[in-house]
């Protein structure tokens, strides 16, 4: 797997300060929480008492902390290769401790073994085909069995209709939060220059190949999956 890894800048992809991401997110994602939340579920329905887990781009830290809360005998690892979000990341979840550790690290790195590998809204900006199932492979490989990888993203089906009624949920969700239409129709023209959405049934055959023998949505609405496979 390749390693070498340009910075990424979140403030550079959404256009505001780190500082405003952990309220404005919630203005982009739909039941933001709710992701969270549907992948610490999965983790305990697999993971033992205590577990290792690793979020990759875990960003400021919100998941890290979901998790880090719903197992407290639990060893965390958030790897981010932000270097702003990670100071907030690190300043959030020093409540815990030793426990729950902040990592300067891509997620294309070798992963160490562990039961759980989790992510939200960051695997999306894994355009290639060949290079996701890469990554997944090398999730697979680091699991434990039992383990899961639980990842929350953005799927997007190819047949048109049903893609134009999901962008139209997303666009009222927004609209719910103040952002205008048009406003909201640019966000996405901007995020698809470094986004990449793929069908859920792309992500499933990606799993397969690289050895979840039966991955699964675990919860889905409008653009929003939590999906992944149990080893």
């Amino acid at each position: 797997m390749n390693n070498t890894v340009s910075k990424h800048s979140v403030e550079d992809h959404f256009h505001f300060k780190v500082s405003e991401y952990d309220t404005l997110i919630r203005n982009f994602i739909p039941y933001y929480e709710t992701v969270h939340a549907m992948i610490a579920r999965w983790c305990a329905a697999v993971v033992p008492p205590k577990p290792r887990i690793i979020e990759l781009g875990g960003g400021t830290g919100a998941l890290t902390a979901t998790i880090a809360e719903h197992f407290p005998d639990a060893e965390v690892e958030l790897w981010d290769i932000d270097e702003k979000m990670l100071e907030l990341a690190r300043h959030r979840l020093a409540r815990y401790g030793s426990r729950v550790k902040c990592i300067e690290r891509s997620f294309y790195e070798p992963l160490p073994e562990c039961d759980a590998v989790v992510a939200c809204i960051a695997l999306h900006h894994i355009k290639e085909v060949d290079q996701k199932t890469r990554l997944y492979t090398n999730v697979y490989r680091s699991l434990r069995s039992p383990g899961v990888l639980a990842n929350g993203d953005s799927t997007m089906t190819p047949e048109s209709r049903t893609q134009k009624a999901i962008y139209q949920q997303w666009l009222e969700f927004m609209g719910s939060k103040g952002i205008p239409e048009q406003e909201a129709r640019q966000h996405f023209a901007n995020w698809a220059d470094e986004d990449k959405y793929f069908s859920l049934d792309e992500e499933f055959v990606m799993l397969k190949k690289a050895g979840f023998q039966h991955p699964e949505c675990f919860w889905r609405y409008a653009p929003m999956t939590v999906y992944g496979g149990v080893k």
